[in-house]
């Protein structure tokens, strides 16, 4: 099964043992076009990635960054920043990331990712 961008940026930064290293893109077998989208994405990451978490921390409210599961955690702040880039319609962003973390948490992992990138400005 061919994966998208979004699935290898996904694992790169869930592999990663710190948010705030640079992050590498895995190994992969994306086309150009998906490959560019990726490196876009980990390097708007890489560039932002304490403006991101403090907006997660902001917006999920009763929920501190810390106690969002990793899978959750991994998906919203690759989401915001997908969001932020507005490279891709809204509702595809938000639908993408969602799928993504039903597949690999749960369905309320799905729900609250879904609920956070939806009050996502």
């Amino acid at each position: 099964m061919k994966h998208d961008f979004r699935h290898y940026s996904f694992t790169s930064l869930f592999s990663s043992d710190s948010y705030t290293d640079n992050i590498l893109l895995v190994e992969n077998d994306l086309s150009e076009n998906q490959l560019l989208r990726a490196q876009q994405l980990i390097t708007y990451f890489n560039e932002n990635a304490q403006q991101i978490m403090l907006k997660i921390d902001e917006l999920s409210q009763n929920w501190s960054f810390e106690r969002i599961a990793k899978p959750e955690r991994t998906a919203l702040m690759l989401g915001i920043a997908e969001l932020k880039m507005k490279l891709t319609p809204r509702k595809v962003v938000i639908s993408e990331w969602v799928k993504l973390v039903d597949k690999n948490s749960s369905s309320d992992g799905a729900k609250f990712v879904n609920a956070i990138l939806d009050n996502y400005e």
